[in-house]
Formats: C-alpha cells, structure tokens, sequence
C-alpha cells in the first residue's frame, strides 16, 4: 500500500544499509537520504506488516553533516547512497552502522570496530552497466528498474567515466547490461574483453582475473583488506578458502600451510586462482560450498579458514559446518553487516 499524502518524521539513526530509521505511529519507518536527526517531509510507499518505507520530499532541517552531493543525479541513480553525506561523517556513521548490527544481531559488543578509509571519490573500479534505449549507459534508478543515463561517475575511476561518456555502439557489446572493470589506464567490458586476461597489483602481489570474475570493486580499500586476510589467517598444515574468487585471500597464505583448498563454483575464477597461488599449490574443488560439504570432500581439519561469502552470507548447512569443524582461526569477508552479525552469533 502507498498513498500520496505527505507527513513529518524525525530520524533516530541510520541502519545497515544506509536507510534512516523513524517512528510513526509507533511503526518503525525507512527512509532513504536522510541523516540522524533530520526532520522532513516524506511520503509512504510501501506498508507491511512489521514497518513502512517512505521516499523522501523535502528535507526540512538538515544536520550539519549534510553536503551537496558531487553528482546531479545523486537521489534518482541507484547506483550511490551516500552523496549528500560528509565523508568523515559517514565514516562515524558506518562505524555505528556496523556497532549496532553486531550488537542487536550478534549479541557481540564492540565499542569501536577498527575502520579503514578509502578515498570519497573515484575509487570504484568495477561498476554494472545498463545500456538506455538512447544507446548511453548508465545505472538502474534508485528503487525502480528504468535505466538513468550517466555521461560521468564521480565515484568510478577515470577509465570508466571515459567509456561513460564515449559509449561503445550496440553492436560491440551484445549485452543490455555487463560488468566493466577499470584501472588506471584501461577498461575492459564483458561481452567484449572477455578473453582478455587482466592484471592487478594487490598487496605487493600481481592478482590475474577475467571481466567475467567476481572480484572487489574498490583496489584502494582491497590493499588493506587483502594484507588483513593474509594475516589473520596465520600458518599451519592446513587451510580451505571457501567462495575463493580468483584467489584473492587464499593466493597470498597459500605457501604457508601444507595444504591449501580453494572452493568455488566458477571454474573460470578456479583457474585463475591457481595460477594465482603458484609457485604454491592449491586443491581445487570447482563447485558450491554446499556441495563440498554434502559430498564429504570437505575433510579436514582445517588450522583457518578464509570465508567471501556473497552478501547473503554464509548458508544454514555452511555455519552448522564451521561450527563443527572448529577451526583454529576463521577470516570471515564480509559485504553485509546485517548478514555477518547473524553469522557471527552462530560461532
């Protein structure tokens, strides 16, 4: 249910997510685009049983951390959440953000999550495009499905904005909507480049991927991340990377341990991780976590194990696994603190 009738609210806080929370009636109510404190005039669209969401019409009094967005089309493209905030204040955010899942879903205390910042503009290398009926590219709308016409990016790296505002023809890219990943000085498109190998540096090593693999979006955050991993995971006999990509976290540890597996369902991402890995060995098993768990090719034990699940987190039979196998050490990457908080409460 959605109505046209405009109101007032007042934000508590920010959630996982970056959605403002307000009270109405009680009822919990979502709001995108607002910040703590804000009071504005918003309008309901979808109503269910447990909380509300409405979109946001004017905002009436704004806080202080406030900021005009670096791009016109921030609030319509999907693709950004957090234009209109200061970059030190949606660092403070995020940590709350992150606080308060781990405490109301975990049921874990930490008063201050260690955070690594990234730079607040042109950091993304790889993005999703759309292809609009103009022949431009662009991103899905903020909560719809029509494609927004975008001639520039401020949060994607040079490459990527040059291919935004120079669009290759229909013809040479089949594909309404495909991956492009950017470097300093190149772009590679899927349905175009993808036979062409690409190359990244990633903590000090040279990282060998495809357009058509997973891989994170943001190098300048991966360098922290990637040296977090390795690590933590420390060495022993042996060690399982499961959703191991092309090797990210498992190519860097892999000559420390006697034995090193890496489980993943695209055997192309597989390939790249074990040449990623070498001179070190890895056992590859090209399939889903779960089906390694249920044909009992999981084995072990395991010393540490590297866990990237997708944002979804980590599944039922997943966690009953770890739970039971007890490793010494679990690196758990996560793109969700909603779904990492529920999984760190199994443990």
């Amino acid at each position: 249910m959605s109505g046209t009738a405009v109101f007032e609210v007042t934000v508590e806080r920010l959630v996982a997510g970056g959605e403002g929370l307000a009270r109405r009636g009680g009822k919990a109510l979502f709001v995108a685009g607002l910040l703590p404190g804000e009071r504005a005039a918003v309008r309901l669209v979808e109503s269910r049983k447990d909380f509300d969401r409405a979109a946001l019409v004017e905002v009436l009094d704004p806080s202080p951390d406030r900021v005009r967005p670096a791009c016109a089309l921030a609030g319509r493209c999907g693709g950004c959440d957090w234009l209109h905030v200061s970059h030190d204040a949606e660092i403070r955010l995020k940590r709350a953000i992150v606080r308060e899942t781990l405490r109301r879903t975990g049921r874990i205390e930490r008063d201050e999550p260690p955070l690594e910042a990234g730079p607040p503009l042109a950091y993304r290398n790889r993005v999703q495009l759309h292809r609009h009926p103009s022949g431009a590219l662009g991103y899905r709308e903020a909560g719809g499905h029509r494609v927004v016409e975008a001639r520039t990016c401020p949060v994607a790296v040079g490459p990527i904005n040059a291919l935004l505002a120079d669009p290759p023809p229909p013809e040479s890219i089949a594909l309404d909507r495909f991956t492009a990943f950017g470097d300093a000085a190149w772009v590679a498109c899927e349905g175009r480049d993808d036979d062409r190998e690409l190359t990244v540096g990633v903590a000090d090593r040279t990282v060998a991927f495809s357009v058509g693999c997973f891989f994170q979006s943001n190098l300048a955050a991966l360098q922290g991340l990637a040296r977090h991993a390795a690590a933590a995971a420390g060495s022993g006999a042996a060690a399982a990377d499961l959703y191991a990509g092309v090797g990210l976290f498992s190519a860097p540890v892999a000559g420390r341990f006697e034995r090193m597996v890496a489980v993943e369902s695209s055997a192309r991402s597989l390939a790249f991780a074990a040449r990623n890995a070498a001179p070190a060995a890895l056992e590859v098993f090209p399939m889903t976590v779960e089906q390694w768990i249920a044909t009992g090719a999981a084995g072990g034990p395991f010393d540490a194990v590297i866990v990237d699940p997708p944002r979804i987190g980590l599944g039922r039979g997943v966690r009953a696994w770890l739970a039971s196998a007890r490793p010494r050490t679990l690196v758990y990457v996560s793109c969700n603190p909603s779904t990492f908080a529920r999984d760190a409460a199994t443990f």
